[in-house]
């Protein structure tokens, strides 16, 4: 039996979670969150360029949200949460 996956926020997706409106971090922590952990390769998409590696989850319309996380093992990091705009943004200065 599989016994899931542990998910864990990293230190800049939790300062992230907490800029966002208080609506979208409860549909964040109730919603969005534990479909990832339950399945987080059917959950996300693979990225390429400056996040290979990482799949984005999206959600929400106007604006749009995504969850940036990688999965290590039985492990999720989950490494950015925002706005379309905002993580491409953030993507860049990572590099």
């Amino acid at each position: 039996m599989n016994p899931g996956y542990e998910l864990i926020l990293s230190p800049a997706a939790r300062r992230d979670l907490k800029k966002l409106p208080v609506k979208v971090q409860e549909e964040i922590a109730f919603t969005h969150l534990p479909r990832i952990r339950q399945d987080p390769f059917q959950a996300g998409e693979p990225l390429v360029g400056t996040l290979k590696g990482e799949r984005a989850y999206h959600f929400g319309r106007k604006p749009e949200y995504r969850i940036i996380y990688f999965v290590e093992g039985q492990t999720i990091v989950v490494t950015i949460i925002g706005t379309r705009e905002g993580i491409y943004k953030k993507a860049k200065r990572r590099r």
